[in-house]
């Protein structure tokens, strides 16, 4: 008996596609992954693999364009992938399983009057049913404080939209959020979670409020939850143990108030946080107070981002369906709760290909996780080459190389212009942090989590042409440190050098100058440099290098970009072209 089709739907974050959130691309179902560098996801599909269900034919994964409302997600997105389920597994109706902000997506489409009564059974997991106060913060003030997963993304999101289109350069986050981001509003809270800081921190009255989740005080209106009831079956999930915000006591608005406003409702003063929550969303909001709504939980000690793949979610979620759907289906071994894995994520938004190499020598004990998932910490790491993966198009590559468990060293990248252009190249270290989660109930002991954390992304800035090519080097500490980006100035100019030789020397160039006649207003030492490095002998080429890092870099830089505009540029514009600028290179460094 064939089975009815799972659909996960992810949280906000959860689903990647550059092309379609930087709007190359406008809305499609195809191109779409969980993010590469995270491990969000990827334990939910495991599990139920295990249980016998077969991906793209009975199981699913409904990415989509998390910036959007939820209704235009769910218009969209989550129907067409619902249309898709339906006709691949030959079945009437699906299972959806919504984590988070995919929660609210799947009631957007259940509760519509375009709604198909194609849906046999809801699950939402951490679902912010009334909102969630972080939103405040992001939708306010252009502050995201959110679950770490969602930030590691979401900056990831924010670093390409700076620079793969640049008129958004200036552009500040709260502005971002505002055009790009409007999904973030349908996260806000619904219930009267603003105290005024003057006086008793009384509610502020709902009506007064600027700012609000419109979607949210339509769905959970007391005919919608009936409406909701009575179409499909509904069982959510919730967690505790982490501070949550229960309420923001805030002042008036800034002033001047900026464009557009920030915190028009009020700038927060501080917060009111409890531990009834996942971290992200209160188990009040998490759960529908609707007497044919199954509200199960809370999981104590399970945080917001991990829900989907916590082995307690997973284990509550096969017995419901078990239990109501799928007598027969096996609750396969759930193992322990996840950890993420350390991430080392190199990042390009300009046209280049990019091919990352790995560090030769031992990793290092004693730098938090960096390397702790080898079989030996300590032993000999073997050098190998990482080719990025291209989330973009031929006019503006994306590319992303994540290299897993990085031993602690210096990482080379070698970056290949395919055209004129800006070059942007960032790195940051993913990693599980361990958290403290104090007891569920009153005299517990306190349990550890572990929860995603990442760095910052440093960023070095340049230009490329067709067939530049540019080295740098990734220098990795601990997965605490920001990783050191910068310009690998001798693999450079031993390449641009070497690539010089090959083509001025000789007299393949017919009637171009000879590069000593270039040459010959140079600074007596930096001609002989500049000959030494054009010459053949191998020695002579290789003390020349050294004099790029002396007392005249410049002059030296300057002299063989004139052999390479007036010898090579005789003959092949191109490849002069591609050669002073990298050469240019140099001299920024």
């Amino acid at each position: 008996m064939a089975r009815t089709p799972v659909i996960f739907v992810p949280g906000l974050c959860g689903s990647f596609n550059l092309m379609v959130l930087l709007d190359f691309q406008g809305s499609r179902l195809t191109g779409w992954n969980f993010p590469p560098f995270i491990s969000y996801g990827k334990r939910f599909i495991e599990a139920f693999e295990r249980a016998g269900y077969v991906r793209d034919t009975d199981l699913f994964v409904a990415f989509y364009d998390w910036r959007k409302s939820v209704q235009d997600a769910a218009r969209l997105y989550l129907k067409p992938w619902i249309d898709r389920a339906k006709q691949r597994a030959r079945a009437e109706k699906v299972i959806l399983v919504g984590h988070s902000m995919g929660g609210l997506v799947a009631r957007s489409y259940i509760q519509s009057a375009n709604y198909g009564h194609d849906v046999a059974r809801l699950f939402t997991l951490g679902t912010p049913h009334r909102g969630a106060g972080q939103a405040y913060y992001a939708w306010g003030g252009g502050e995201l404080r959110a679950d770490p997963t969602v930030k590691a993304v979401f900056d990831v999101y924010l670093w390409y939209l700076r620079h793969a289109h640049p008129f958004q350069t200036q552009m500040d986050p709260l502005r971002t959020i505002r055009t790009q981001v409007p999904g973030i509003r349908d996260l806000l809270p619904i219930d009267g979670y603003l105290l005024n800081h003057q006086g008793p921190p009384l509610p502020k009255p709902e009506t007064s409020y600027r700012e609000r989740n419109l979607v949210g005080l339509m769905l959970n209106q007391p005919a919608q939850l009936d409406l909701l009831a009575r179409r499909v079956p509904i069982t959510t999930i919730s967690a505790t143990g982490f501070p949550t915000i229960r309420a923001i006591v805030v002042g008036g608005p800034p002033i001047p108030p900026g464009d557009p406003p920030r915190f028009p409702d009020g700038e927060p003063v501080h917060e009111e946080v409890d531990t009834e929550g996942d971290g992200t969303v209160r188990v009040a909001s998490a759960g529908l107070a609707h007497p044919n709504i199954r509200n199960l939980g809370p999981l104590p000690g399970t945080g917001h981002g991990v829900l989907p793949d916590h082995p307690d979610v997973l284990g509550l979620m096969f017995n419901e369906l078990r239990a109501f759907e799928e007598p027969d289906l096996s609750v396969p071994p759930l193992g322990a709760p996840p950890v993420e894995e350390t991430k080392l994520v190199v990042l390009t938004a300009s046209p280049v290909t990019m091919v990352v190499e790995t560090p030769a020598g031992p990793t290092l004990p004693g730098v938090g996780v960096l390397g702790a998932a080898l079989e030996a910490v300590g032993a000999p790491a073997r050098p190998r080459r990482v080719r990025a993966r291209d989330h973009g198009h031929s006019g503006k590559h994306l590319n992303i190389a994540v290299v897993p468990n990085p031993p602690a060293g210096s990482y080379r990248v070698h970056l290949h212009g395919t055209a004129t252009g800006s070059l942007a190249l960032g790195a940051m270290l993913v990693s599980a942090e361990q958290v403290t989660v104090p007891g569920a109930a009153e005299g517990a002991a306190e349990s550890v989590a572990a929860e995603t954390r990442h760095t910052q992304i440093s960023t070095v800035h340049g230009q490329v042409a067709d067939g530049t090519d540019l080295f740098y080097e990734v220098v990795v500490t601990d997965v605490t440190t920001l990783p050191d980006v910068h310009l690998d100035a001798r693999a450079t100019a031993a390449d641009a050098m070497a690539k010089l030789r090959a083509a001025a020397g000789g007299a393949v160039l017919g009637g171009a100058p000879p590069a000593a006649e270039v040459l010959g207003e140079a600074p007596p030492e930096v001609h002989q440099a500049a000959e030494a490095a054009l010459g053949e002998d191998s020695a002579a080429a290789e003390a020349a290098l050294e004099t790029l890092g002396g007392a005249e870099p410049a002059a030296m830089v300057d002299a063989l970009a004139a052999v390479a505009r007036d010898v090579v540029g005789a003959q092949d514009v191109a490849l002069a072209e591609a050669l002073i600028v990298q050469l240019q290179a140099l001299k920024t460094e």
